[in-house]
């Protein structure tokens, strides 16, 4: 199955490189993400597709074993990186985290907003970045 629309900015970011970027890390009410309760960032235990949302990964906690266990080792000190697409704020990165907040039912997040720049800068393929970049 292809990668869910929301999802597709156009390239894949190279998550090593973009934590070596330096960004301003702030602080956000958790309620403002809530719209990624609902996009399937993930896969379901023995699948190959997109068809685990956060929210679903909470319901289904204890049938979700592998990526349980990723949301309860994961460290909340460290912000998640969100990216405005289609009108919202999606993430990049920390998925797992950004669950175990709303397991832990967290009010506040640490976030690192992620400009197209930015983005552009960190695309596995820059090559592909850089022409994604000319239509957009």
């Amino acid at each position: 199955m292809p990668l869910p629309e929301i999802l597709n900015i156009g390239f894949k970011i190279d998550e090593e490189k973009l934590w070596q970027e330096d960004i301003p890390t702030e602080t956000i009410n958790l309620s403002d993400l809530d719209n990624n309760l609902s996009i399937p960032y993930l896969e379901q235990e023995g699948t190959d597709d997109w068809n685990l949302s956060p929210q679903m990964l909470l319901d289904n906690f204890e049938k979700e074993i592998s990526h349980a266990e990723k949301v309860l080792l994961t460290d909340l000190s460290y912000p998640i990186e969100i990216y405005f697409h289609q009108n919202q704020w999606i993430i990049l990165d920390g998925v797992h985290r950004f669950t175990k907040a709303h397991l832990k039912k967290a009010k506040t997040i640490k976030i690192r907003r992620i400009s197209k720049e930015i983005a552009l800068r960190n695309c596995r393929d820059q090559k592909q970045g850089d022409a994604w970049d000319q239509f957009v």
